[in-house]
């Protein structure tokens, strides 16, 4: 009888003095042993002497332990119920003020001066309009584009007008005002890109074009707390790196060559300090009409040496017999963003750049010989058959330069690179030996929107 007061009647004050206190459940189990020690010891309650037992004790302690871990589970469960309300407010207030088509995107005004040894020099003055769109499908889907407007503004003439190509007539010579268009999302944990978009590899080093087809990218977390990123891309593009090289049969002396390229790029870049990632980049580009093939091959590392201070350099080759090694080395003071009005940068970058490393160009960092630039009708207009001589496959030099954000979402751009372009003979593919002055200067003001 008294074991059975016991449990109707102190079992409960216990559970709920646990419960409502801090600290109570020790408390009625050290007044339970003071039971066990005095079995005369009666509550006001109790009208048996039935002494209370070890097993008694255990049965009660367990009893105890089973309820706290239910009261437990269910504040995880209401925990849980919490997180995933918050989670659908959250979706339900974005959708409510952010718009499902966003538009920004940026001016710049720009002049160019280039310097070619034993020939005229051309100069350009150009503004530029680019606008990017994006369209969310849903949570996990988006459309995406770039447009691009530009304005000769020497000749007040748009891009590329009258140029169909380097053979044709009328017409322009890329696909503007579309830049690009694609959808992005992801399947499962694959980031993926389908359409026309901006393939760029490591430092844009090898790669920088768009290209049609598609992408997959996942990345993998590390302890340095930046992902590192495996990226697969596939599609067509337009390529100028066969000019000149030696196993090109249909057009080595065509500075355009063959439109119809398959792609394969393959890209990592991990994470292996807390400020220092390495990165590769293997590029394998085919040409459909004859399959051609060239490979190309890049590694490289960036790292922050300091607060303030950036180091990042890059090695690339490839399978060409000729033209087919290129590094860069590159050092970094401060960094200018256009959300941080006063921010700066300076920087110093030493190239030895050769044309058959590219993938896409013959030269990065717009970089060019005479005859391959922007301005080659106007060399050729004041230099009458002369710019012939002075094809280059490979520059050696440097480039000065800094940027600065005197006021918020905009940015002054200055550089100056000076050199030799190593002159060479594109129906062999070989350097003749002949070096030649070059300097390119840049002024350009850009603004965000």
């Amino acid at each position: 009888m008294k074991k059975n007061l016991i449990m109707g009647g102190l079992l409960p004050a216990l559970v709920l003095g646990t419960y409502g206190v801090a600290g109570a459940q020790p408390t009625a189990m050290d007044t339970l042993t003071a039971m066990e020690q005095n079995p005369g010891t009666e509550s006001k309650t109790q009208v048996s002497t039935e002494p209370v037992t070890q097993e008694s004790l255990q049965e009660m302690r367990r009893q105890l332990e089973e309820q706290l871990r239910q009261a437990q589970d269910l504040q995880n469960r209401l925990n849980a119920q919490l997180g995933s309300l918050e989670k659908r407010m959250k979706k339900v207030e974005k959708r409510s003020w952010e718009p499902p088509v966003e538009i920004h995107g940026y001016g710049r005004l720009r002049w160019d001066k280039q310097n070619f040894e034993g020939l005229k020099g051309a100069k350009q003055q150009t503004i530029w309009l680019n606008l990017f769109t994006k369209y969310r499908i849903n949570d996990t889907w988006s459309i995406h584009s770039e447009h691009e407007f530009e304005n000769n503004l020497s000749k007040n003439s748009g891009a590329y007008e009258g140029d169909a190509g380097y053979d044709a007539a009328g017409g322009k010579k890329y696909s503007r005002p579309v830049l690009q268009l694609y959808t992005e999302g992801r399947i499962g944990g694959l980031n993926v890109k389908l359409g026309r978009y901006y393939l760029q590899s490591p430092y844009k080093f090898t790669f920088d074009e768009k290209i049609d087809g598609w992408q997959a990218s996942y990345g993998l977390p590390t302890k340095w707390g930046r992902k590192a990123m495996f990226t697969i891309n596939s599609g067509n593009t337009f390529s100028k790196n066969l000019y000149g090289d030696t196993e090109n049969e249909m057009d080595p002396w065509n500075k355009g060559g063959s439109t119809n390229f398959r792609v394969l790029s393959l890209i990592s870049e991990i994470p292996v300090a807390k400020n220092t990632n390495i990165t590769s980049h293997y590029g394998r580009m085919t040409r459909r009409d004859d399959h051609l093939q060239r490979k190309t091959w890049s590694f490289g590392f960036d790292t922050k040496l300091n607060r303030d201070l950036k180091l990042c350099a890059a090695i690339a080759k490839s399978d060409s017999k000729t033209l087919n090694k290129s590094h860069f080395l590159q050092l970094q003071y401060k960094e200018a963003r256009p959300d941080i009005p006063g921010s700066f940068d300076i920087y110093i970058k030493k190239y030895l750049q050769r044309g058959h490393t590219g993938m896409t160009n013959w030269f990065n960092d717009d970089i060019s010989d005479a005859s391959m630039s922007d301005y080659e009708k106007d060399i050729d207009k004041d230099n009458p058959g002369k710019m012939w001589d002075h094809r280059a496959g490979e520059f050696n030099g440097l480039r000065i330069g800094a940027d600065f954000v005197p006021v918020r979402n905009t940015k002054l751009l200055l550089h100056y690179t000076f050199g030799k372009l190593g002159i060479f003979d594109p129906g062999t593919g070989y350097l003749t030996g002949k070096r030649d002055d070059y300097s390119f200067f840049r002024a350009q003001w850009e603004m965000y929107f």
